[in-house]
């Protein structure tokens, strides 16, 4: 799994997160490519190479300041720009947390939203330009540390406010931060979007293989350098991980013959698996136990399910991490009509299981008056072909 991990040593913007990438690997050539696909004149990106004696970074300078865009100039443009989808996702994505938060921030509606100070193209450039860095890396998951930020006050379009600023905070709600004394805007709200749209502020990284490092610099005359250093690299993974929700609960009142309709309702809301158990319960009472497990996103569609569904007054619910193997799915064709197979991969691509779709064979079955073991034989038959 390619991984980049964001370290904002002493600070944390669009530009250092960009100066980082492009000071790790990611080419000015392809960079000029990406400004001449905009429909204005190019932006001067301008790196400069810093040397603090014991290492050196880069940090770099937009000539671009004076040119304002609106949000939904800015919304138009992503959408129109020609880049590769996947680049042109995380910048819509990027741009509309960071117009959500503005918005509740100030009260208003989204499209009622002014910029100020982010209503410089360099907002825009900075998402552009960084999930191109990602893009061209080939990143599959973003980390990030601790995220640091000053203290007193800083004067903005919108008056003098607490540093740091509700806006980023906004936008942070989650992360851990840590506060220095330095009296600057250590945190900008275009660096705190990056991380808030790549990272999850429940993970941590534990190892990494790296093959990139690089130090994007900052403009603060602090008496510690002011930099963001970002690792790319490899991190060891035999199979793909998640994070999936555990719902259970007992009952000792509901109808044995409703559990398979039961089951086959909590599946149809997104449960992943649904499995149920014969349990001793008080007074010596036999009960069912039903253990279902779903995917987060997922979670409040089956706990409305169980509610409305079953006898149950409450459940047990916990987070559990799993492991699955990599998966697709591919058709074999067979003289009974076409069967799914399910293929799961080894952590080198090598095949290691193949499950053939049950309900594709149940319906050849029912359609052809066939008994499952000839059809099954069939699809084994056809699977040692290919």
């Amino acid at each position: 799994m390619r991984i980049l991990y964001i370290d904002p040593v002493t600070g944390l913007s669009g530009d250092m997160v960009l100066s980082a990438l492009i000071d790790a690997g990611f080419p000015l050539d392809e960079i000029r490519k990406i400004l001449k696909k905009l429909p204005f004149e190019d932006p001067s990106i301008l790196p400069e190479k810093v040397d603090f004696g014991t290492f050196s970074g880069t940090r770099i300078k937009m000539g671009s300041e004076d040119l304002r865009l609106t949000a939904k100039e800015m919304l138009n443009l992503a959408q129109k720009i020609d880049v590769h989808e996947r680049v042109k996702k995380d910048v819509l994505g990027m741009l509309n947390l960071l117009f959500d938060a503005e918005a509740k921030i100030h009260g208003v509606k989204k499209e009622d939203i002014h910029l100020h100070e982010l209503s410089s193209v360099d907002t825009f450039l900075d998402f552009l330009l960084v999930a191109s860095g990602i893009f061209y890396f080939s990143i599959d998951k973003v980390y990030v540390g601790l995220i640091p930020h000053g203290t007193g006050f800083i004067k903005t379009a919108h008056g003098t406010v607490p540093n740091p600023p509700p806006l980023t905070l906004e936008i942070l709600s989650g992360f851990e931060s840590r506060f220095t004394s330095e009296p600057y805007e250590l945190t900008t709200p275009t660096g705190a979007t990056i991380v808030k749209y790549y990272a999850d502020p429940e993970e941590r990284l534990s190892k990494i293989k790296v093959s990139h490092l690089g130090f994007g610099l900052g403009n603060y005359k602090m008496e510690k350098p002011d930099v963001l250093r970002v690792y790319i690299g490899e991190k060891d993974t035999d199979y793909l991980e998640d994070e999936v929700t555990i719902i259970e609960f007992d009952v000792d009142d509901m109808d044995m013959e409703y559990t398979g309709l039961f089951s086959d309702l909590l599946r149809a809301s997104g449960a992943i698996e649904v499995v149920y158990f014969p349990v001793y319960m008080k007074k010596g009472r036999i009960g069912i136990r039903f253990s279902i497990i779903v995917a987060n996103e997922k979670e409040s569609d089956v706990i409305d399910t169980v509610f409305k569904n079953s006898t149950t007054f409450g459940l047990r619910i916990k987070k559990e991490s799993r492991k699955v193997l990599k998966r697709e799915e591919k058709t074999v064709r067979t003289k009974y009509g076409n069967i799914r197979i399910k293929v799961g991969f080894g952590k080198h691509g090598e095949i290691l299981k193949e499950h053939v779709e049950f309900d594709d064979i149940k319906k050849i079955c029912e359609e052809k008056n066939l008994s499952y073991t000839t059809v099954l034989k069939e699809i084994k038959r056809n699977l040692l072909k290919n």
